[in-house]
């Protein structure tokens, strides 16, 4: 497998993007920008609330992409390094100044915290616990970070398995972990789907080609499953979303990762791929910029319908966060990170992008 994918650049470019929507539609509505709630309002919310599955899209690109990482790497130890740099130095200035400039402007997971119970935010959040533990969040955006942790510790505990133990017993073993947190963690299926399809990766590229799937609609059919499953309220409705979601995903991405059709055309235009290169500084900064953003906007534009204001909100929050997107990933992820790596391994590096 190739260690890079354009279509698949791509799709972690839309999907970065669709999670900017809905921060852009949830925000505003929790600002309360729209007065009373309406029938109509109800249905924008769930259309735009079950963009939030866009993140298990990135748990199958992470399945897919990480898998071919650890056998490509040294040594554990070296995959441990790199999964590190390239999680943790973007991630650590958004920490940072979420903990210095939080308290000042009264961020509301700061209320009423003393200096033990700031240490304990700060040190727990830097760990990336909150998420698969029921801990307070400091970035609502770092949840699923927190999945990507475990998914790296998982998958290199399953690589030492194998090394040191029986095949059968090592596989054995590993379905018995995988099947044990995907029942408590049900959106852990799809990191479970990313790795299954790098491992049947020629199986898999027969799909591309194929007219009669259409990527575009499965991924919107996945997403209405998920969100259906979670309006439930059920943890057993939303297991089973997950497990159809898993087959509709599976047979998605794979089509994706190897099309060659419209989709695979969309995916690779630049401005996909670019956003994309950036989709991890784009993440975690455009809830900050959009945060910024809406108290500055309201206060300006006061008597401007919602339904202006809101489009307007959007624009200068794309604009925004793409900058601040962009100065995280050339500053941070390509220069700082870049020289990190150097040190590290007294040799030049190119910048992961998994």
């Amino acid at each position: 497998m190739k260690s890079y994918n354009e279509n698949v650049n791509g799709l972690r470019g839309l999907c970065a993007f669709l999670i900017f929507l809905r921060h852009v539609w949830g925000m505003a509505r929790l600002a309360g920008w729209w007065g009373n709630p309406s029938p109509l309002l109800s249905e924008f919310d769930v259309v735009f609330d079950s963009l939030q599955f866009a993140v298990d899209i990135f748990f199958m690109i992470s399945g897919y992409l990480i898998t071919g990482a650890l056998q490509r790497a040294p040594s554990i130890h070296a995959f441990a390094v790199a999964r590190i740099l390239r999680i943790y130095p973007v991630f650590t200035v958004a920490h940072l100044l979420i903990f210095v400039v939080g308290p000042l402007m009264s961020y509301k997971i700061f209320i009423g915290t003393d200096v033990s119970g700031w240490s304990w935010l700060f040190v727990t959040n830097y760990l990336l616990l909150p998420g698969v533990f029921d801990l307070p969040l400091a970035q609502l955006n770092a949840w699923s970070l927190s999945y990507e942790a475990v998914f790296y510790l998982f998958a290199a505990a399953a690589f030492v398995l194998t090394e040191r133990l029986r095949p059968v017993l090592a596989r054995s073993l590993i379905i018995l972990v995988a099947a044990f947190l995907c029942w408590h963690f049900p959106r852990a299926v799809f990191f479970v789907a990313g790795v299954m399809l790098h491992f049947f990766e020629a199986p898999a590229s027969r799909l591309g080609p194929l007219r009669w799937i259409s990527p575009l609609l499965l991924l919107t059919l996945l997403f209405a499953l998920l969100q259906i499953g979670a309006l439930s309220g059920s943890s057993s409705m939303f297991r089973i979303a997950c497990g159809i979601g898993f087959v509709v995903g599976s047979l998605a991405f794979a089509s994706i990762a190897h099309g060659i059709g419209p989709t695979a055309r969309l995916l690779r235009d630049r401005t996909l791929q670019y956003l994309g290169a950036i989709s991890y500084s784009f993440y975690l900064w455009h809830a900050f910029v959009l945060a910024g953003l809406r108290p500055i906007l309201k206060s300006l534009l006061p008597a401007l319908p919602p339904i202006m204001l809101i489009p307007i909100f959007g624009i200068l929050g794309l604009a925004g966060s793409l900058l601040v997107a962009h100065l995280s990933y050339s500053l941070i992820e390509q220069s700082a990170t870049g020289w990190l790596r150097r040190r590290l391994r007294g040799r030049p590096a190119v910048p992961s992008t998994a």
